[in-house]
């Protein structure tokens, strides 16, 4: 046996140890991370609840680590965000889809238009039709709402009135929908600062509006009897960030009525303060 032969014999079982180490610390990554929130209580939790779990689990945990730790813990969908320095466990249940609709192509004509005629007012478009997914009483009637930023509306309003007449209405009341609104008609309101944003294009909406907006229109015209089923079935089904959902709803003034309605008409939790 030559020296170099017996030189990588000896080496031979170091290097099996060395190329094991990453594995066994990649094993250990998850185990951790389920013994962490394993730890933590099943309401809402802060930041220094997690810190503590974290130095249950593991000692030498440093509080530098901790952002590294939360970041992994929401990027792995173990825990939620459901307030300022508030957190939740994410529940065991079937992963719930982004709510989002095909347009019209009513609606499509209109999203075109605001795009080419007024490329740097911001604004959002929905249709009354999608919320037959949810309502026991279909609507029959579609309105395609086109919700555009303050200063911008009466520029918008006098445009669109010319481009497709007898067909927009400006900020209309209910009774002026019931004489004047037709299948299709695009009803102009303000876009409310605050309000959720999709994360597709800029124009769509997201459920956390739409619910918000149940209670703070008032032209809808829709049966308040069907609320509390269409609102479970839409918390059901979609996935429905109630931070920014509270938000919109205190810029509108109707966090109470809202999240009220949650509490005392529904069977929903609700995880943020109102």
């Amino acid at each position: 046996m030559t020296l170099m032969s017996l030189f990588i014999i000896l080496i031979q079982p170091e290097r099996q140890n060395i190329e094991k180490l990453p594995k066994k610390a990649e094993e250990a990554e998850p185990m951790r991370k389920d013994a962490i929130i394993h730890s933590l209580p099943e309401g809402p939790f802060s930041r220094q609840e997690i810190l503590d779990a974290a130095r249950t689990i593991d000692p030498s945990f440093k509080e530098t680590q901790l952002r590294h730790l939360m970041g992994t813990l929401l990027g792995s969908n173990l825990m939620l965000r459901v307030g300022r320095n508030q957190y939740k466990k994410v529940e065991k249940e079937p992963q719930k889809s982004v709510f989002t609709r095909v347009y019209s192509n009513a609606a499509l004509q209109v999203i075109k238009y605001m795009q080419e005629q007024f490329p740097l007012i911001s604004f959002r478009v929905w249709e009354l039709s999608w919320l037959n997914e949810f309502f026991n009483h279909l609507i029959a009637r579609n309105q395609i709402f086109l919700e555009v930023e303050k200063d911008g509306c009466d520029f918008v309003f006098s445009a669109l009135a010319e481009e497709l007449p007898g067909r927009v209405l400006l900020r209309p009341k209910a009774q002026e929908l019931l004489h004047y609104g037709i299948d299709d008609g695009i009803i102009i309101d303000p876009l409310i600062t605050e309000a959720p944003k999709s994360d597709g294009e800029p124009y769509q909406v997201p459920l956390e509006k739409l619910i918000v907006d149940l209670f703070a229109k008032k032209n809808l015209m829709l049966s308040k009897g069907d609320f509390p089923s269409a609102i479970e079935i839409m918390f059901c089904r979609y996935r429905i960030d109630q931070v920014s959902m509270r938000r919109y709803a205190r810029r509108r003034n109707k966090a109470k009525a809202v999240f009220g309605f949650l509490r005392n008409q529904t069977t929903i939790e609700s995880l943020v303060k109102e």
